[in-house]
């Protein structure tokens, strides 16, 4: 039986602890999830995993050969969804007794998700999914390995169950830090009682004569010494009450209109009868969108379909297309080469805010780009902490139009909570596409989908003939059954639309 057994490992990078790992076990069945902060280093357990990283401390019994499939790999006049899915079936046709997978569902759309989700299930080998997917590790893992505070635990059992779990420790810890501080506050009250008491004693009463104050001041200062030392006890066990580190929250921060550049206009965005290409091929006829100013809008569709192309063609003020004047746009598109690799983290969003610093860092401590990252050279990230980075570039300009092309792939889990609360309070406007279902329910206000070379949108399309027309199809339709020569196709047709209107 294949079998995986990681003890007591330990990955150091630059002198400094990357993560550690007590005990990982998987076998033959096993779909394991891993998950945790970008640049925590689950790409990195991966390669120890199949032997491409040998530099770690502890065992590693890996019984069979490993196949792992990489996050990120060369596109070439393909989609990111359709080169993923290539890699995927490659992988699975070899059969291979452990699979790696890194973040496979990205860039996949609502079909192809179901897909993969369908073969995972049926894998009969050692499953092993790093992933931020939601949908994913709810529908396929059956454990999940964990990296938190640099710490790999495993959790057996399903992606729901283990949210659950660490919820209820979460609770339980927080619990115990409010209860270790108010303990804590009430032996500071009981100290200072004590050091005031002994105060007054030492002092003595008012009423006491002066021959009465110099026969007492021995007796008087035992008993001061002793309320002291007793002040003393209770500092100690005041100092060694506290214990629990609380759980980290990062503060939301919401962007005001005042924030943002005025927009005039009823729309933002317009798109008339446009013709979609790509190359030599047809995406999509007679393309129309409205875009209102504070809508948050999601562009959905299949894989090669030509959301990102609509989007290109917004942007760059093709035919048929218009920008409000007003419009100032901050574009997401995962084009990290265009990060100066050799800025510092802070050096770079401190030139693209403008919001003041203290909001800033706020926003970046929400996204899990702690104070640690200020000086960090953008050249030492890892591609997931480079996405948060140049996401971040975007969201705090001076844009009252955002428009994200698939914003959630690579964002770790407590990242993508803070995007979808930004979003939401964003006074702005957004135009994005993302393929995780969960965020397009939370975040957008409509959907439009393109597909089958049509661009579908709920708030313009016709749905029957308007009741309003039914009278005026009636007319009609008796003017030709009275006409010297009939003409059936018409009629028919009239029929058709009688009927609908009737039905409507």
């Amino acid at each position: 039986m294949t079998q995986i057994t990681l003890t007591n490992l330990t990955k150091i990078v630059a002198g400094e602890t990357l993560f550690t790992a007590e005990r990982l076990t998987a076998q033959t069945g096993d779909r394991v999830g891993i998950i945790g902060a970008n640049g925590g280093g689950k790409t990195t357990l991966a390669r120890i995993i199949t032997g491409a990283d040998t530099d770690f401390e502890g065992t590693r019994a890996v019984s069979e050969s490993v196949q792992l499939v990489p996050q990120i790999a060369p596109v070439v006049g393909r989609s990111g969804g359709q080169s993923m899915l290539d890699r995927v079936r490659r992988a699975l046709s070899q059969h291979p007794a452990i699979l790696i997978l890194d973040e496979p569902s990205a860039n996949l759309d609502d079909r192809h998700q179901d897909w993969l989700q369908q073969q995972l299930l049926h894998y009969p080998g050692l499953l092993i999914v790093i992933s931020h997917d939601r949908d994913l590790l709810t529908a396929v893992a059956t454990q999940i390995w964990s990296l938190e505070n640099q710490q790999y635990t495993q959790y057996n059992g399903d992606y729901i169950h283990f949210m659950s779990v660490r919820q209820q420790t979460r609770d339980n810890t927080l619990s115990q830090y409010h209860r270790e501080q108010r303990e804590r506050r009430e032996l500071q009250q009981a100290v200072q009682a004590r050091h005031e008491k002994a105060a007054r004693v030492r002092k003595g009463g008012r009423r006491l004569t002066p021959a009465e104050r110099s026969n007492t001041r021995s007796i008087r200062e035992q008993n001061a010494g002793k309320m002291e030392r007793g002040a003393r006890a209770l500092q100690d066990r005041a100092n060694r009450q506290t214990t629990t580190v609380k759980p980290h929250e990062a503060a939301p921060v919401k962007l005001l209109a005042t924030d943002l550049p005025p927009v005039t206009g009823k729309y933002l965005i317009t798109v008339d009868d446009l013709h979609l290409t790509h190359g030599k091929h047809d995406l999509a006829s007679h393309v129309r969108l409205r875009i209102k100013p504070g809508e948050r809008v999601a562009l959905s569709g299949p894989n090669g379909s030509g959301k990102t192309t609509l989007i290109t063609a917004v942007l760059n003020h093709a035919d048929q297309t218009r920008l409000a004047p007003s419009a100032r746009v901050g574009y997401f598109h995962q084009d990290m080469t265009q990060l100066p690799a050799d800025q510092t983290v802070w050096g770079f969003l401190s030139r693209a805010t403008t919001l003041d610093r203290n909001r800033t860092r706020q926003i970046m401590g929400a996204f899990g780009l702690t104070a640690t990252f200020y000086d960090r050279p953008i050249g030492d990230l890892s591609g997931g902490e480079r996405v948060k980075l140049q996401l971040l570039g975007i969201l705090v300009s001076a844009s009252n139009l955002l428009v994200l092309d698939e914003p959630t792939n690579y964002l770790d889990l407590p990242a993508l909570q803070a995007l979808e609360d930004f979003l939401v309070g964003y006074p702005g406007t957004v135009l994005f596409v993302a393929h995780d279902q969960a965020f397009r329910q939370k975040v957008a206000t409509r959907t439009v989908v393109l597909q089958d070379q049509a661009l579908r949108d709920p708030a313009h399309s016709a749905k029957g003939v308007p009741a309003s027309d039914l009278p005026r199809l009636q007319f009609e339709y008796d003017q030709l059954m009275m006409a010297p020569e009939l003409d059936t196709k018409r009629l028919r047709e009239l029929r058709d639309q009688i009927a609908a209107a009737q039905r409507g």
